[in-house]
This record gives C-alpha cells, structure tokens and sequence, in this order.
C-alpha cells in the first residue's frame, strides 16, 4: 500500500496578471509526489466548509476506495447504501488542473465562483488534503482555530494598510 501523503502547513497567494495562484512550495510537492511526480492538481468542493479542497492523485483513489469501502461493509450487514450516489458526491465535483513548475496554475471557474475566491487564497493543510479559502471566509470561520483566523486577519489588515500584495 502506497504511503499517505499529508498536507500540513499554510500560506497564502495572490492571484498574479493572468489570475492564475501559486501552490506553496511544501505543497506543490506533496501533490507531484501524491501524482507519480506529475504536476496535477485536483480541486473539489467541501462537503462541510465553504472552501474548496485541493489534492493529489492518490486522495482521489482514496475517495472511490473509501466508497468501495463502505458498499461492502453495508452488504454484508444487510444494508442499503447508494454508491453511485455517494461516488457522485466525492468524485462529481472534482475538476482536475494542472501547474506549472513555479507552482502556477487557474483555478476551475465553478469553483472559484463557488466560494467567491477573487484574488487571493489561504492554503491549509488538514491531512490528505489542503483546504483553500477565500481569507475573508475563513476569518468569518468560527469553527477554525483562532490561531489560523488571527493570522489571517493580520494578514488582511496588513494588505488593506498597503502592506502587501
């Protein structure tokens, strides 16, 4: 069985001329290494939180195994379970980008306007996947550790002052 690959860390990106984001360096390595070493990033909606999600090749096996998993475990206890619906809701929504070697790459526009990213994202990484917000969103995120929502509203603050891009 292949190694899990986790995401941990943050950052933020500032969409440049052509609206196009930069993965984080740590990031953008866990997704080559998560993708046979191509540059291919996967994006998808999240089931609880007003982000997008951002993944490698092998958290994509991971869901349909997962599904795989769970229609199995409900046969043989006699239950219903819907797989194609449930494959529906992990892998339908899942639009597939590539990027550059400096980490560039256009986010799908249903999903940037899903979460009304414009230009900029905060990057998180919560395990076998990142979470990418809208920083405005994730500041207005109760249920984010306070520790990530003052680091993201100092950022704001200081991009409001001039201070940043």
């Amino acid at each position: 069985m292949p190694e899990t690959i986790l995401f941990t860390g943050n950052a933020f990106s500032v969409a440049d001329g052509k609206g196009r984001f930069v993965l984080p360096l740590e990031m953008r390595r866990q997704v080559k290494l998560s993708s046979g070493n191509e540059n291919r990033l996967y994006l998808s909606v999240h089931g609880d939180n007003p982000c997008a999600t951002g993944f490698g090749e092998s958290h994509r096996r991971h869901l349909f195994e997962e599904v795989e998993e769970l229609a199995r475990e409900a046969r043989a206890q006699g239950r219903d379970y819907n797989a194609d619906l449930e494959l529906e809701r992990r892998l339908g929504t899942i639009e597939e980008v590539n990027f550059d070697e400096g980490g560039r790459f256009a986010m799908h526009p249903d999903i940037r306007g899903e979460y009304g990213i414009t230009d900029a994202i905060f990057f998180y990484g919560v395990g076998r996947y990142m979470q990418l917000w809208k920083p405005e969103t994730l500041v207005d995120s109760k249920d984010r550790p306070e520790l990530i929502r003052n680091k993201v509203r100092r950022w704001l603050d200081q991009r409001e002052a001039g201070g940043g891009k």
